[in-house]
C-alpha cells in the first residue's frame, strides 16, 4: 500500500503569510481561497524546497521501514517540473537534477513522479510556470507493508499555566486536523491538557471530547505538569505508546503531529526506542532555528547541538539536516520531546524540579538518543524577555547539581561548576548583590538534601526567591544618562592597568578608596553578557535589558560585598565538606522520586481528578 510521509504545506493562514519562505522560495503564490488552491503567476519559478516542505528522504530510508517513493501533486496549468535532490558539501549545497518533465493539466489532475534511487540528504521539487497554475495540494508517498506498521498510541501531554489563548488555539486546531479525520492517525491520537493554574479559567467543559482529556492539576511546575500528563498517557484506555510533551506557549503544525506519528508508526527495530525531539523555532522570528537537540558543553553551558540561526537557504537547512545528535551529554527539551512509553515505565518519571532542568535529567538518566528531522518543529516563545535570576541562577544551579547527585558522571560536575562559579563572580563585581546570593541559595538548598524537593513548597519557595530577581524598570526613566543599548552587547577593549586593579579590588570593592572611583552609572547587560572593562572601578552600573527596553541602576555597596562574600565563602567550605554525603542521600532516593508512588502523593492525584 500507499502511505503520504509528507504533505505539501502552504502559508494558508495569516500568521505565515511574512515566513512563505518556510513553504516554499521564489513564485508568490496567491491563496484562492474559493477553489482552495494556491494561485502562481505564467513566467513564474517556485521552489518548494523550503524548510517545511523538503523531503527528509535520507531520514526516512534510515530511520523507517519504506520502499519505492514518489511525489504526488493535484495541479493545473502549464508548467515544468523539475526533481532535485540535495547534500552538503563542507559548507555549501550541492544539487543533484533527478528529473525535468513538462506537463500540460488543462484541468486539475494528479500527476505522480517516482523518485530514483539517491542518496541526497533531501529531496524537493521546483515548478516553472508556463501559464497561471494552480496548486491543489500533494505530497511524498512511500509503498509500505501494513505488516510492517508498529502499534503506535500517541499521546500529546502539554502543560499550562495562565497561557489560554495558545492552549485554545492548539486545541482546536488539533481537534479539527488531527482527530475528526478518519484515517489511522485520527484514530489514534489523544490530547492531556493538563491545567497548572489553580485560578482554572480553562475547564473540562470547554475542551473535553473524543480523544481530548482536561485535568486539573497542582502546580508544582513544569516537572509536575509533564509527570501528570505520562500519568495520564499511560492510564487512558487504551494505554498509549508514546508521549509528546509539548510546551503551551507554542505554535505547531498538525504536520508536525503527523510526521511524528507516521515516523513512529514505520520505525524500524533499532529505532524504537529513541525519543523524536521536534525543533524549536523562534515565535518572533520565524525563519530562526534554536534547538533540537542540546549538549551541556565545556563551558557547563546549555548548547544547541546544530547551532542557531536562520533556515532559508538550502545550505542552511542541510546543515540541520544532516549534524550529528550523538555528542556526549546530549538532551531533548520539552518543547516538542516525544517518548516511548517503555522508556517512562522502565526509568520513572521527571525529577521533581520544579522548572528547568527536568527535561535534561530525563534524557542523562535514560542514556536518550534522538530522531530530529526539518519540519518537525515548533515556534515558541522568546526567552530574551523573560530572563530572571530565579530560573537561569537558582533554579539551573541548584537543580543541575540535583541532576549529578542522581545521574553521577565523569565531569559534568566539574564543568557546571566552574560555570556558575564564574556567574557569582560576573555578578558580584558589577555589583548584582542579590543575583550572586541566588547562586549560593542554590548550593546551600541543595545541601539540604532530597527531604527539600520532596516537602512540595513550590509556590513559597518562588516567592521568596523571585523577590530577589532584578526591579526593572522602563528605560525612559533613565534618559539623563544617554544610553546607548545598541553597545550593551560589544566587548570594550581591556586596560592591562585597569584590569590588574580590577582583580586586585574586586572591582574597587576590596582595598580601593571609594573616592578613587570613577562616576557612573556604566552602561552593562541585564544577563550572562559580560564586559569588565566598561563597568571598571566605577560606582555604579545601569543594567539594560535592550530587548525590552528596561534598566536597573546598581551600585557598589562594600558592605553588601562582605556579606555575600563570607556567604559564599562558608556555603563552599561547608559543600566540600558535605557533597559527597548529600549526593548520596540524593542518589539512594532517585527511584522513589520519579515513581508513581511519590508523585500520587506530591501531586494529591485523588483531590485534582
Amino acid at each position: 500500500m500507499e502511505l503520504k510521509l509528507q504533505s505539501i504545506l502552504f502559508p494558508d493562514k495569516e500568521e505565515y503569510t511574512d515566513n512563505a519562505d518556510l513553504f516554499y522560495k521564489g513564485g508568490l503564490g496567491i491563496r484562492d481561497a474559493e477553489e482552495k488552491c494556491f494561485v502562481f503567476s505564467k513566467y513564474s519559478a517556485c521552489d518548494f524546497g523550503a524548510y517545511l516542505n523538503a523531503f527528509s528522504m535520507k531520514k526516512w530510508k534510515k530511520h523507517t521501514k519504506i520502499g519505492r517513493t514518489m511525489l504526488k501533486l493535484v495541479i493545473k496549468g502549464d508548467f515544468e517540473l523539475v526533481l532535485s535532490g540535495y547534500h552538503r558539501i563542507e559548507n555549501s549545497a550541492k544539487r543533484n537534477v533527478l528529473l525535468k518533465k513538462e506537463y500540460h493539466c488543462d484541468q486539475k489532475a494528479e500527476i505522480i513522479v517516482d523518485i530514483p534511487s539517491n542518496k541526497d540528504t533531501l529531496v524537493a521539487f521546483e515548478l516553472r510556470m508556463y501559464s497561471e497554475c494552480c496548486v491543489y495540494g500533494g505530497g511524498y508517498y512511500a509503498e509500505v507493508n501494513e505488516s510492517d506498521f508498529n502499534e503506535v498510541r500517541l499521546s500529546i501531554a502539554t502543560t499550562t499555566f495562565k497561557k489560554e489563548d495558545f492552549i485554545r488555539k492548539n486545541v482546536k486546531m488539533i481537534k479539527d486536523e488531527i482527530l475528526t479525520q478518519d484515517d489511522i492517525i485520527g484514530k489514534n491520537v489523544y490530547l492531556h491538557i493538563v491545567d497548572n493554574d489553580e485560578g482554572r479559567v480553562l475547564s473540562a467543559e470547554e475542551f473535553e471530547g473524543p480523544h481530548i482529556y482536561y485535568h486539573r492539576n497542582k502546580n508544582v511546575g513544569g516537572s509536575g505538569g509533564f509527570t501528570r500528563g505520562m500519568i495520564e498517557s499511560i492510564r487512558q484506555k487504551p494505554k498509549a505508546t508514546h508521549v509528546l510533551l509539548m510546551d503551551d506557549d507554542v505554535v505547531v503544525l498538525s504536520e508536525s503531529i503527523k510526521r511524528t506519528y507516521l515516523l513512529l508508526l514505520l520505525a524500524k527495530e533499532k529505532y524504537k526506542d529513541y525519543i523524536i525531539s521536534g525543533a524549536m523555532l523562534c515565535y518572533e522570528e520565524m525563519d530562526v532555528f534554536h534547538e533540537d537537540v542540546g549538549f551541556l558543553g565545556v563551558d557547563g553551558g546549555q548548547n544547541s547541538s546544530k547551532g542557531h540561526g536562520k533556515i532559508v537557504e538550502m545550505a542552511e537547512m542541510l546543515q540541520k539536516e544532516e549534524a550529528k545528535t550523538k555528542k556526549a551529554d546530549s538532551y531533548a527539551g520539552w518543547w516538542y520531546c516525544c517518548v516511548p512509553v517503555t522508556m517512562i515505565e522502565k526509568n520513572g518519571f521527571a525529577l521533581p524540579l520544579f522548572i528547568r532542568v527536568d527535561d535534561t535529567e530525563f534524557s542523562f538518566r535514560n542514556n536518550a538518543k534522538f530522531i530530529t528531522m526539518n519540519g518537525i518543529c515548533v515556534w515558541h516563545m522568546g526567552f530574551t524577555l523573560k530572563f530572571n535570576y530565579f530560573m537561569e541562577y537558582y533554579q539551573v544551579f541548584r537543580n543541575f547539581l540535583i541532576e549529578e547527585a542522581c545521574n553521577p558522571s565523569r565531569n559534568r560536575r566539574e564543568r557546571i561548576w566552574k560555570r556558575f562559579n564564574g556567574m557569582f563572580l560576573t555578578e558580584i563585581l558589577r555589583f548584582n548583590y542579590d543575583a550572586a546570593e541566588i547562586i549560593v541559595d542554590a548550593i546551600r538548598d541543595y545541601l539540604k538534601g532530597p527531604a527539600f524537593i520532596e516537602a512540595e513548597k513550590c509556590q513559597e519557595r518562588l516567592k521568596t526567591m523571585s523577590a530577589k530577581n532584578a526591579n526593572m524598570a522602563d528605560l525612559a526613566e533613565f534618559d539623563e544618562y544617554g544610553v546607548d543599548i545598541d553597545s550593551i552587547y560589544q566587548t570594550d577593549h581591556r586596560s592591562l592597568k585597569d584590569t590588574i586593579f580590577y582583580r586586585l579590588t574586586f572591582n574597587g570593592q576590596f582595598l580601593w578608596p571609594k573616592k578613587w572611583l570613577r562616576k557612573g552609572p556604566a552602561a552593562v547587560a541585564h544577563d550572562w553578557f559580560y564586559n569588565p572593562q566598561r563597568q571598571c572601578l566605577v560606582d555604579s552600573v545601569i543594567a539594560i535589558n535592550p530587548n525590552a527596553y528596561t534598566a536597573e541602576i546598581r551600585y557598589l555597596d562594600k558592605k553588601k560585598f562582605r556579606q555575600v562574600m563570607k556567604y559564599y565563602l562558608e556555603t563552599v567550605k561547608r559543600y566540600k565538606k558535605i557533597h559527597k554525603e548529600v549526593d548520596k542521600a540524593y542518589y539512594n532516593r532517585r527511584k522513589y522520586l520519579t515513581s508513581y508512588k511519590f508523585w500520587k502523593e506530591y501531586l494529591e492525584l485523588e483531590k485534582y481528578q
